[in-house]
């Protein structure tokens, strides 16, 4: 009974979900690469995005990221997000970047063999839907919060039957889906050792074991999801740019591995956010190591597009930015991703609301 009770249950909030958010009209045209750019049909396609990183007027406290209706403490409610959406949409965004949890969509079977992500997927389901029926993509980052000291080949058959291969599955036949970003600035090592915060930092021997064993587990990753879903491209969201091709001792690189080079964007402002002035490969500030990012990997002669997956300043009490001082600085980001014929970019979420993060920058 208590089994029935369940199924129902479940089988209940699929119908919620599908019915809550609008279904797609007429399906999205595929973006493919071509030529080194991205193309929609014969045409140039400028990525003008979002990392939607929690629903506007959430309580940070709490629901700090968005999962799905998978957090109790932040349930699912549909009229905030379509208010979302409606705003990017009205100030000219074509792109969504969203971020699928290991535990809520698979991982958490580990702690817990009860745990169903029916519901998580029936939403995302109806979240992609809801934008591909307002004319923007989703790019979903496919592993976040996965385990920082699970890279061994040892866990690898348990992240890719928890998580990887029914995502890929499920998701596979939509044309809405921009690309796979397959993790998340992989290159970032310090929740395992501070002092591999860069895995390109040779002062300390053990940071090239790590790059290497994170190298190894994301050329295993991306040629499963090839596999799974051989139409669409491949990128992995790099923290540094230079990220694509080091540490140069390395015996494999991402530059080898992707369709599409991406990376993030953060100056001086926040600390925390890791892209500080004192770290040796920055120095120079806003906008020069933004540009010197683009050109390196143009130097790289690949032809494979780039995009900036994360770009965006802090504004506010305690900042150096105002919320106009962001608008001029993301207008001359665009200008420059523009001018190092790069394809897009994807804006950071620091600002509460969709009109104080875009305002008229995609416009």
């Amino acid at each position: 009974m208590r089994r029935m009770k369940s199924y129902l249950a479940t089988l209940l909030l699929l119908l919620l979900a599908a019915c809550a958010l609008p279904a797609s009209g007429q399906p999205l045209q595929r973006i493919t690469v071509d030529g080194g750019q991205l193309k929609r049909g014969w045409q140039s396609f400028e990525v003008r995005g979002v990392d939607y990183v929690r629903v506007s007027g959430a309580d940070e406290r709490q629901c700090w990221t968005f999962q799905f209706g998978a957090d109790p403490r932040c349930p699912w409610d549909t009229r905030p997000i379509l208010a979302d959406l409606d705003a990017f949409q009205r100030l000219g965004v074509n792109t969504i970047r969203i971020f699928l949890n290991y535990y809520v969509f698979g991982g958490q079977q580990k702690v817990d063999q009860h745990y169903d992500s029916a519901a998580a997927l029936a939403h995302l389901d109806a979240f992609i839907d809801a934008a591909n029926a307002r004319g923007m993509y989703v790019l979903p980052v496919l592993l976040i919060d996965y385990p920082q000291d699970r890279f061994g080949p040892e866990h690898w058959e348990k992240a890719l039957d928890l998580h990887v291969r029914p995502l890929v599955r499920h998701l596979a036949a939509r044309d809405g889906i921009i690309a796979w970003d397959l993790f998340n600035e992989p290159d970032i090592g310090s929740p395992i050792d501070k002092r591999c915060w860069d895995w390109d930092n040779a002062d300390f021997a053990g940071c090239l074991p790590l790059a290497e064993e994170r190298l190894r587990f994301l050329k295993m990753l991306a040629a499963e999801v090839r596999q799974l879903d051989p139409g669409k491209p491949l990128t992995v969201a790099m923290a540094f740019a230079k990220s694509h091709t080091e540490p140069a001792e390395a015996t494999l690189h991402i530059a080898d591995m992707v369709d599409i080079f991406t990376f993030h964007y953060y100056d001086n402002e926040p600390y925390d956010s890791g892209r500080y002035a004192q770290h040796w490969y920055y120095g120079k500030g806003f906008p020069a190591d933004l540009q010197r990012a683009l050109r390196e990997l143009n130097a790289l002669r690949r032809n494979k597009p780039i995009i900036v997956t994360e770009i965006g300043f802090p504004t506010g009490d305690g900042t150096t930015r105002t919320l106009a001082d962001l608008r001029r600085d993301l207008r001359v980001a665009r200008r420059i991703i523009g001018d190092e014929s790069a394809d897009g970019m994807l804006l950071w979420s620091f600002q509460k609301t969709p009109d104080e993060l875009v305002s008229d920058v995609f416009r």
